[in-house]
């Protein structure tokens, strides 16, 4: 019976299959790796769609791998036999590199302490009424999350305003180099700066919280399977909001970003986060991109489920996988905004656990009433 078909079968099967052989290391920790190593050379990332996978019948299945089979016996015996030539890959796609992240910041110690401390610059940029340049608007924010406790302080400073770019800054001089800049009615922006905007503490006047869809005591009971994760997250906001299975979904993904970056998840939870972001329909590689401070990182962009909404960039460290900031684009053109224009960032500065406590117990003292000029009341005679 020497053409019997199972022991044809037992012949084409590959040798690294044999019974009691090592198995094969796992191809997926290196094209992760791969992944996160800088190119070579400048190149333009192609963005390739992931298919949905789809089940079989198993019957199916073993019809194909037996013909399969069969036909690797046939070419066996009529070709000589040489190395297959291994699987092409989309590197550099945005599922690969938020995986590539994932498996770096789940390496990453997990930490403790009192306070969850967070630095973040913001940024947005604002073209000046009847000139032909543009600012960028910033504020920058500390805060300290007593997790525990649901508690938070918060500080907002204005560092000022400055000229958005090199071309941006050589037409302010051209203008003047002007110091401050009515931006519309109620707004004006200094190049000094106001300092402290606003400081916030628990039980004051303000008492803000976090604008979170998960309660901070609830971060510790998520799971770290992404799977799982997306499930639990969209029980969480279809308990708490009345709308269509697409708002809550896109709720969802706003929760993940918030793990992915903001919130004091554990390094397992993070990288779940990571790994949910990379099931995004539409999610595309950026490559290498510079911060707002000017760190090398890796950027990835997820789609925007609103044609004018802008589409919202993620920035990550590749040694760390760590989350360096955020940035907007606009998807579209109109209002003085050209398809594709940078519209607002946010930078990570800081990101840890911390004993030291928040430097301050009170809130701002309140400034009272703001009146315009030709409103102010007369002040009181001095007695």
């Amino acid at each position: 019976m020497k053409n019997d078909i199972l022991h044809r079968l037992t012949a084409a099967r590959p040798a690294h299959l044999d019974p009691g052989r090592p198995t094969p290391s796992p191809v997926r920790e290196e094209e992760l790796a791969t992944v996160m190593t800088p190119p070579r050379a400048t190149r333009t990332a192609h963005v390739t769609a992931r298919p949905r996978r789809m089940g079989r019948p198993l019957v199916s299945v073993l019809a194909l791998a037996t013909a399969a089979a069969v036909a690797a016996v046939v070419i066996t015996e009529t070709v000589p036999e040489k190395p297959a030539p291994a699987p092409a890959t989309t590197l550099g796609s945005g599922s690969k590199v938020l995986l590539a992240a994932a498996s770096h910041v789940g390496q990453q110690p997990a930490g403790s302490g009192t306070y969850w401390y967070m630095e973040k610059h913001h940024g947005r940029f604002q073209k000046v009424p009847g000139k032909n340049y543009t600012v960028d608007v910033r504020t920058e924010n500390r805060s300290w999350t007593a997790a525990a406790k649901n508690k938070r302080w918060s500080q907002v400073m204005d560092p000022g305003a400055r000229p958005a770019t090199k071309a941006d800054e050589a037409a302010w001089k051209a203008d003047g180099s002007p110091t401050s800049w009515k931006l519309t009615d109620n707004e004006t922006v200094t190049y000094a700066g106001k300092g402290e905007i606003n400081r916030d503490a628990p039980g004051g006047t303000s008492d803000g919280v976090p604008m979170l869809d998960v309660p901070l005591h609830l971060l510790a009971t998520l799971p770290t399977d992404e799977k799982a994760l997306r499930k639990r997250l969209f029980a969480l906001v279809d308990k708490d909001y009345n709308g269509p299975r697409r708002i809550l979904d896109e709720i969802v993904v706003d929760t993940a970003v918030q793990l992915a970056t903001t919130l004091p998840s554990t390094p397992a939870l993070r990288a779940a986060a990571y790994r949910l972001l990379a099931a995004e329909p539409g999610v595309r590689s950026l490559g290498d991109v510079k911060d707002h401070t000017g760190r090398t990182g890796y950027a990835v962009a997820l789609s925007s489920p609103h044609d004018p909404a802008p589409e919202l960039r993620l920035i990550f460290d590749k040694s760390t996988g760590m989350p360096l900031g955020t940035e907007t684009v606009a998807t579209r053109g109109g209002d003085g905004v050209s398809k594709g224009e940078p519209l607002g960032y946010t930078t990570i500065t800081s990101m840890k656990w911390t004993e030291e406590a928040p430097p301050f117990n009170t809130d701002s003292k309140d400034p009272g009433p703001i009146y315009p000029p030709d409103e102010a009341p007369e002040p009181k005679p001095a007695r």
